[in-house]
């Protein structure tokens, strides 16, 4: 009985011992099993938090392009602290990452994509012409005063009174003589391809009342509308003497045919050389201001050669009919003094023109140039910058050890890259620009300079 006892407790403590140990294990497998999944819990949670997020999509930007296409670095421009940028490099960890990567982190904190986007932008619409639109030139503004759309070397038609009151000599010279010399200089020192044309009135027949008719009748175009030749122009002069009357109103209606038929571009400019009134009955001022107003346009200039009061207020009111001037003059020297105060007006005219599209150009040129130098500045700024912020980044977390010195020297060679790439397009794009920019005002000037010259030339007195 004694025995079944003791068997009975060996049996009772083999089964707690059995059942304790099963426990046991169940606690551990539980426990490790816990274990094992608080290890990848704080695995993946440790992965999430030093996450590559200030990254640019884990590729590095090796042209000017890619740069631009980056987003603003979370402490660039006027957001860098240094002492910012150190906290938040010490917020991360560095050790497992690759040179790549680091790089990466520092251009998603420090980089300045939007700023060069923007400077890159300037550059590629740049125009480099000049824009200044040129005046116009004083013929082409005559032109356009007196009613005309032609361009081109002007049409100047020489209407030359030979009635024979123009036999009667002033100092020695008759003043048909006179005449001829006075405007053969004046067409001497018109622009080389100027058209000239000359027709003459009242050259037949005699100034008594029998030859009336006749001498009404009579004017004729001695030398057609065509580039001025000295000496043709001279032959056509000794063609005639002053003989009969004054048909002034028809020589300037006649004259109409002669631009009309000659159908040459460029404003039309009559000079009316005469002695006197209109002596045939015709009405010169009717006649100036049809002639003024058809589709040739001309201006009619009105020259009195010694013409009294009575003769002066005619031939004044034919001018101002005619969109033109009227001049008088009493001698030879006279005579020359209107031709050389057109020529100084044109001079004048002419050296105007010249300064003001010189100068306005000048200054459109110099304001781009300065425009594009102050960019380029902009530009070798940011770019310096930003290298010295990023380089300040890689000394500060090799000082706290986060980057091995291999991995320093990779990210140095990272940055300085980075630095030539937009460097050299600053160079290449930048610098091209103002070259082009300063030969394109060069040419311009040159231009203007050489057009003011020739005609300047032209209309000199000296």
């Amino acid at each position: 009985m004694r025995v079944q006892k003791v068997m009975a407790r060996l049996v009772l403590l083999m089964m707690v011992f059995f059942l304790a140990a099963c426990g046991s294990n169940e606690k551990k497998t539980s426990a490790d099993s816990k274990s094992g999944e608080t290890t990848k819990s704080e695995k993946a949670g440790k992965g999430k938090s030093d996450s590559d997020k200030d990254e640019n999509n884990g590729n590095i930007a090796t042209t000017v392009e890619e740069i631009a296409k980056e987003k603003a670095g979370k402490f660039a421009g006027l957001a860098y602290n240094k002492a910012v940028v150190n906290r938040a490099l010490d917020e991360k960890i560095f050790q497992d990452k690759d040179s790549f990567q680091v790089y990466n982190t520092l251009v998603g904190l420090l980089g300045e994509g939007p700023e060069y986007k923007e400077l890159i932008q300037f550059a590629e619409d740049f125009n480099p012409n000049v824009e200044t639109a040129l005046t116009k030139t004083p013929e082409e503004k005559n032109l356009e005063q007196n009613g005309g759309t032609a361009t081109g070397a002007p049409n100047i038609s020489i209407l030359l009174d030979a009635s024979g009151s123009m036999a009667a000599k002033i100092g020695g010279n008759t003043k048909m003589d006179l005449a001829k010399d006075a405007i053969n200089q004046f067409l001497a020192s018109m622009p080389e391809g100027s058209n000239v044309s000359l027709r003459v009135y009242g050259h037949k027949g005699s100034n008594s009342d029998g030859d009336k008719q006749v001498s009404c009748e009579s004017t004729e175009l001695v030398y057609e509308l065509q580039p001025y030749n000295e000496t043709g122009f001279k032959d056509s002069l000794g063609q005639f003497q002053p003989t009969g009357w004054t048909p002034i109103a028809k020589a300037i209606s006649e004259s109409k045919n002669d631009f009309g038929e000659a159908g040459k571009q460029g404003q039309n400019i009559i000079y009316v050389v005469s002695d006197g009134i209109e002596t045939c009955e015709g009405d010169p001022v009717q006649a100036a201001k049809e002639l003024h107003d058809s589709n040739i346009k001309a201006m009619v200039n009105i020259i009195g050669f010694d013409v009294d009061q009575n003769g002066q207020k005619q031939l004044k009111a034919v001018a101002d009919a005619g969109g033109g001037k009227f001049e008088t003059v009493h001698t030879a020297d006279d005579f020359k003094r209107v031709w050389e105060r057109e020529r100084t007006r044109l001079y004048n005219e002419w050296s105007a023109w010249s300064a003001k599209n010189y100068n306005e150009v000048s200054a459109e040129v110099s304001k781009k140039i300065n425009t594009l130098y102050q960019k380029k500045s902009n530009f070798s700024n940011l770019i310096y910058d930003e290298k010295s912020r990023i380089t300040n980044a890689i000394y500060y977390l090799r000082q706290k050890e986060q980057i091995s010195p291999d991995v320093r020297e990779e990210l140095e060679s990272l940055a300085q890259q980075r630095k030539r790439i937009l460097e050299d397009y600053v160079k290449d794009k930048y610098k091209g620009l103002i070259d082009e920019m300063e030969a394109e005002g060069r040419r311009i000037k040159k231009e203007i300079e050489e057009k003011g010259k020739e005609m300047k030339d032209k209309y000199n007195n000296n």
